[in-house]
């Protein structure tokens, strides 16, 4: 058969992608040679976009810079050295301070995407329209769990609950969540219901929003932060990339609430999913991330017992006794079906 011949514009695409990466390999050679970089210095990784970060000196300016190869995914939170460009007014990072809490999710082909590092608090938001979704709750409490990071349910978009009986049925839906102390937020960016506790909670924090599309986090943080406009375009400037054209995360700066002291924080902004998964583990784990099932943990007939289809189980006859929550119930055999297919393909 004989080959097929690009056509013109094909073989100017080719051209241009080999000149771009020529360009691009010279460059990291040039960053490589230490007598065109500036000292080492800390800085903030404001957010990623492709093999390039934007880093927040120590004198509050951005800084477009590369990351050394070996360094691997950067993602807002990141603190890190870096060196600037003598000759380009950019900079290259250097190496990445140890992190805590990073939270991920599970990627394509079971590779692991980093969302946030160095969290404190994580606030979970959920919208009363389109609607609550305790699966999607379950799945970000479990997250948090396995990082030992505190978070909060936020309820937003309230302003739409036009009468008593839709009050109740978001306050039936989120029953098990405050009966085991889970702190909940009832917010509004119309009202400005519950900014006020918002604010409290994250002071001194670097907090990140998580939630699934339309669940209102950008509105959120546009009422957090009131020139949020303002720092976005500047940060579009900063990394030479139009609005809207990354679906990584963004650290933005809190606004101080008292003049003169520094306790505003920082929220991150993350990109809104489908789905969340959290990261997968065993049966024993994913039991002890559930705390409404742990009264009843250890009295199944049997140790491996897995709460579908064995006789005498615990769980099940919590369930039907209204001790633990249906919506839980689901939610945690979804998940464990989830992370045993998970497990399984690992470990073919």
């Amino acid at each position: 058969m004989a080959k097929r011949k690009l056509t013109t514009q094909q073989k100017r695409r080719v051209s241009g992608k080999r000149q771009k990466s020529s360009l691009e390999q010279n460059r990291a050679r040039e960053l490589d040679d230490k007598s065109l970089l500036g000292e080492e210095q800390t800085g903030l990784v404001i957010t990623s976009f492709g093999k390039r970060v934007l880093v927040e000196g120590e004198d509050g300016e951005k800084h477009n810079c590369a990351i050394r190869q070996h360094l691997g995914k950067l993602v807002a939170g990141d603190r890190v050295i870096w060196q600037s460009d003598m000759e380009a007014n950019s900079g290259v990072v250097v190496s990445v301070l140890p992190r805590s809490h990073e939270l991920s999710r599970p990627g394509f082909r079971g590779q692991t995407r980093m969302v946030a590092a160095n969290i404190d608090f994580i606030g979970v938001v959920t919208p009363v329209v389109p609607g609550i979704h305790p699966d999607m709750i379950d799945r970000y409490l479990v997250a948090a769990q396995q990082l030992d990071i505190p978070v909060v349910i936020i309820i937003n978009k309230v302003d739409l609950l036009q009468s008593d009986d839709e009050w109740e049925a978001v306050a039936e839906l989120l029953e098990p969540y405050d009966e085991m102390g889970i702190e909940l937020v009832a917010a509004s960016c119309v009202s400005q219901e519950g900014l006020n506790d918002l604010r409290a909670i994250m002071s001194n924090k670097n907090s990140v929003f998580v939630g699934p599309s339309g669940a209102g986090k950008s509105s959120l943080i546009n009422a957090l932060i009131p020139d949020l406009d303002i720092r976005t375009g500047e940060l579009s400037d900063a990394s030479g990339l139009g609005k809207h054209t990354t679906t990584n995360s963004i650290l933005y700066h809190l606004p101080e609430s008292t003049p003169g002291l520094d306790d505003g924080g920082n929220l991150i902004d993350s990109p809104g999913v489908r789905q969340f998964s959290p990261m997968p583990c065993s049966l024993a784990e994913l039991e002890s991330m559930y705390p409404d099932f742990a009264p009843f943990l250890g009295q199944c007939k049997f140790n491996n017992c897995t709460h579908t289809i064995e006789p005498q189980c615990a769980i099940k006859a919590a369930v039907e006794n209204g001790d633990i929550a249906y919506s839980r119930y689901q939610s945690f055999q979804r998940l464990r079906e989830e992370f045993k297919a998970q497990i399984q393909a690992d470990s073919n």
